[in-house]
């Protein structure tokens, strides 16, 4: 199962007849590189900003065309004219088309909201962003675990570039414009504070969750 998030082609921006004709050339345009991927028919609920598709293949091919849907996203996009970002899960049956779907749609809605690029996601590119938005009261405990940090919002940040940088000293010290040693007395702040050490695995584990779930909080708040 694909989910689909197809961006505007420029000749959308029209807004009279010539945006509309445009955004329906899209569509089959995409259409056709489905049917031209499987080899056949595909079937698909598709709209100018995306939609979905039943993908076939056989039980030899579908490990294969899951680890390549960035390529198979690809050729969307070249077909669309435009961005595109898809979220895919593989069903095992008929019977299992549904929950497929449904995590293919999880998949690319989080994708787009963790602000990824376009391509092709599965369930393990988001996997504890996923987990997370799964209903559980350990959300909030891990939300709270930055409460600590918050009266400086140097700190807050400081963690997140730290992170996104794979715990990179001068990495993170370049992409925050500050010396190595500013950095150094901000993560230990972050150590005080919160009583977890980023460079303990305990402790890595539990402020990169506690950040993610407040990306996800905070997407909520955005698009709720």
């Amino acid at each position: 199962m694909l989910s689909l998030r197809v961006a505007a082609h420029p000749d959308e921006a029209d807004r009279g007849v010539g945006g509309a004709i445009a955004a329906r050339r899209k569509v089959r345009r995409v259409q056709g590189a489905l049917d031209e991927i499987a080899g056949q028919p595909v079937l698909t609920l598709l709209e100018p900003t995306g939609g979905s598709a039943l993908l076939p293949t056989t039980p030899e091919q579908v490990r294969a065309l899951a680890e390549d849907v960035d390529g198979l996203t690809r050729q969307l996009a070249d077909a669309a004219g435009a961005p595109v970002i898809a979220g895919a899960a593989v069903a095992t049956g008929l019977e299992d088309v549904k929950r497929a779907g449904a995590q293919a749609t999880d998949v690319v809605r989080l994708a787009r909201r963790l602000g990824r690029p376009p391509g092709g996601y599965l369930l393990r590119d988001v996997l504890l962003e996923y987990q997370l938005t799964r209903p559980s009261d350990a959300t909030n405990a891990l939300m709270q675990l930055l409460d600590p940090i918050d009266r400086n919002p140097d700190l807050p940040h400081t963690l997140e570039v730290y992170l996104a940088h794979d715990l990179d000293r001068r990495g993170t010290a370049a992409a925050l414009h500050v010396h190595p040693n500013t950095l150094d007395y901000r993560l230990r702040r972050i150590v005080e504070l919160t009583g977890l050490d980023p460079s303990t695995s305990r402790g890595l584990q539990l402020l990169g969750a506690a950040l993610a779930a407040r990306r996800l909080a905070g997407s909520n708040a955005v698009s709720g």
